[in-house]
């Protein structure tokens, strides 16, 4: 029903707090972008944007297609890169991480505690892939305080981590 091209203009836009600059990202023309715009709220049946001083701001369904944008976005470009057979070649540094993350990149560390069952771990001794080191795991808040979803969601993570992961100092008796 929504064409990618259409949402990665829009994900893009919201992004970059401009279309202007998203049609300069993408190689697009301002009124290119702008028919893309008026054809998602097209296929989407709603209002998308409201007037808001010189700009635009998301209606509620804005909203609602950002977040479904995001989420197909990121599943269309993770088959793309499957069907591909991307290689990762070389390690990453940390900085190159930290950098990556900070620029808006997921990153995602898997391990076989919550691995989805479609999803095989590697064994390291078969590819001959070196022993990964010991690392801490910390759990960041947003605010001091959180919303009690939040809060749940924070001890329900807290509590699924400890029944997988020994604590370090039981792990080096």
């Amino acid at each position: 029903m929504f064409d990618l091209d259409v949402l990665r203009t829009f994900s893009t836009g919201i992004a970059l707090g401009s279309y202007a600059r998203a049609a300069d990202k993408l190689g697009r023309s301002t009124s290119a972008v702008s028919a893309q715009l008026k054809k998602l709220e097209s296929q989407a049946g709603t209002v998308l944007f409201r007037k808001k001083g010189r700009g635009l701001e998301l209606t509620d369904a804005g909203e609602t297609l950002l977040a479904y944008a995001h989420r197909m976005l990121e599943l269309n470009d993770e088959a793309g890169a499957a069907m591909r057979g991307a290689d990762l070649q070389g390690w990453a540094s940390l900085a190159a991480l930290w950098a990556a993350t900070s620029a808006g990149l997921g990153l995602t560390v898997r391990t076989p505690f919550g691995l989805p069952s479609q999803v095989r771990a590697l064994d390291r001794s078969e590819l001959s892939l070196p022993a990964l080191p010991q690392i801490s795991l910390l759990l960041y808040r947003a605010q001091a305080h959180s919303e009690a979803p939040a809060s749940r969601l924070a001890t329900l993570l807290l509590e699924a981590v400890r029944q997988h992961v020994h604590p370090m100092s039981e792990q080096s008796r």
